[in-house]
């Protein structure tokens, strides 16, 4: 009876933390869809450019300088909450906020030094050099307001972290809104250090709730316990910029053997399936991996949290991607344009992916929780020698469409792998009610995906594709009710 309640409980906390951040999400989304409409009108579509590769720039540099602090942190600042020791806890929290101030004034300097530069590089000119030496603000502002959330993600002020993400995009508006109806292009540079800035504050203020207890600590001390921290984030860096290798190849290898309307399609199509999806993906993030580090010295209760997370995330996006599959052509011409309607063939397959995605996603976090650093990274790197020349592959003999296969025969190679590895290093594997659900759901979602080419009418596609959609929603209602309620 008490391991029921408990392995209830567990559902109920993935749960209401994914509906908790994924309202959060909806509430940031729809910010920034409104400040993308306001910047399209009033700065036209130069201003729109040269407003996103202004942050390009910035997201670029604070990745490589910022050494992977804010995710590392959370699970440091996780495992040692959990011990309940103050003084510990408040050591950890001063040595790496040092890491921090140091890491992003170094990545506001490299900002500076290379401001000329990146005018250059990117504008073609040098009329953007004191931009760019602003946006140095931005870098340092990143690394302090990414350290405040770690803090909140760590300690699981899950409330905290929901109110200082809407409060600081609503406040970051508000902010920047001026700047730009006033001072049109003049005003981006300034626009984005009043938006840093203003949810650097908001962080701060939910931050500062987080106890602890003044300590003396020195520079070498600082150093001495930050430095494990470190060396996950650098790995987990690494990581990261092999992402934004992979896809500069990518794009690339579009444009140069295709077409430049293909990346351009390339690049919608990704965007879809990032944000719709990334609604879930972010949100359960916010609460599993701290939660899932907690308990990382028991590999039993890891295991069980993984096949919960897992179980929980098949069943929330299961409905979401087999509506969203069924009604792509009208979402794709709501959000772009019929111009758009080639990748409608990628999109969908982008979305079936996304399953396994979820799946290996749950059980690839055992390896951060673990402060596995090296596993980690072999993970990641080795599984993006597969994913490349997929993709390349699947370019030359497919187009996008063969991207969109390529992208599902990744994500079935990454669940496996990290399966085995996890497996073989920790005796931590997948249940049989998982796969159970993640067959289930999967066979519907590639049944509809094989068959609609060969539905004779519109009408017959979307008759057997509303059908598909209930008969998911259906079992996906009854399979939470039953692991959150019965």
């Amino acid at each position: 009876m008490n391991s029921n309640s408990n392995e209830r409980k567990g559902y109920r906390t993935a749960f209401k933390a994914t509906s908790l951040f994924g309202g959060v999400q909806v509430v940031t989304i729809l910010i920034g869809i409104l400040k993308s409409k306001l910047v399209a009108v009033w700065l036209g579509v130069t201003g729109f450019g040269i407003m996103g590769l202004f942050n390009s720039s910035i997201s670029l540099i604070s990745s490589i300088t910022n050494l992977g602090l804010q995710s590392s942190a959370v699970r440091e600042i996780a495992t040692v909450s959990a011990d309940n020791d103050i003084l510990k806890f408040s050591r950890l929290i001063k040595a790496i906020s040092r890491w921090v101030w140091l890491t992003g004034l170094f990545g506001a300097l490299v900002t500076i030094c290379l401001s000329p530069w990146l005018s250059r590089l990117i504008f073609n000119s040098d009329k953007f050099v004191l931009s760019f030496a602003l946006l140095a603000v931005v870098v340092l502002l990143t690394g302090l307001y990414s350290n405040h959330y770690a803090l909140l993600q760590g300690t699981r002020k899950l409330k905290f972290m929901a109110l200082a993400n809407v409060y600081g995009a609503l406040i970051g508006f508000l902010c920047s809104v001026p700047m730009f109806y006033f001072f049109r292009e003049s005003g981006i540079t300034y626009a984005l250090i009043s938006s840093a800035l203003s949810i650097t504050l908001v962080s701060y203020l939910y931050a500062r709730k987080i106890k602890t207890v003044k300590v003396n600590q020195t520079i070498k001390e600082s150093f001495i316990i930050g430095l494990p921290t470190v060396k996950l984030g650098f790995m987990m860096a690494l990581s990261n910029i092999s992402v934004f290798f992979v896809q500069f190849i990518v794009k690339t290898f579009i444009t140069q053997y295709g077409s430049l309307a293909d990346a351009g399609l390339y690049e919608a199509s990704w965007a879809i399936n990032a944000q719709y999806l990334g609604l879930v993906f972010t949100a359960m993030s916010k609460d599993y991996y701290p939660r899932l580090s907690q308990v990382s010295d028991d590999n039993q209760k890891m295991m069980s949290a993984v096949n919960q997370q897992g179980e929980i995330a098949v069943l929330i996006l299961a409905p979401m991607i087999i509506v969203m599959v069924v009604f792509l052509p009208f979402v794709i011409n709501l959000l772009y344009s019929s111009d758009f309607m080639d990748i409608v063939p990628m999109t969908k397959w982008l979305l079936v992916g996304s399953m396994l995605k979820a799946g290996s996603w749950a059980i690839s976090f055992v390896f951060l929780a673990k402060g596995a650093g090296k596993v980690y990274l072999f993970n990641e790197l080795g599984i993006k020698c597969i994913t490349l020349p997929s993709y390349l592959l699947g370019y030359t003999f497919g187009g996008l469409l063969g991207i969109g296969y390529a992208f599902v025969f990744c994500y079935f190679s990454y669940f496996i792998w990290v399966a085995f590895v996890a497996f073989k290093r920790y005796k931590i594997n997948y249940s049989s009610a998982f796969f159970k659900v993640l067959l289930i759901t999967c066979f519907f979602l590639c049944f509809y995906a094989v068959s609609e080419s060969f539905f004779s009418t519109v009408f017959l596609r979307y008759l057997i594709g509303c059908i598909v959609i209930f008969i998911i929603c259906i079992y996906s209602f009854f399979e939470l009710k039953k692991r959150l309620i019965n």
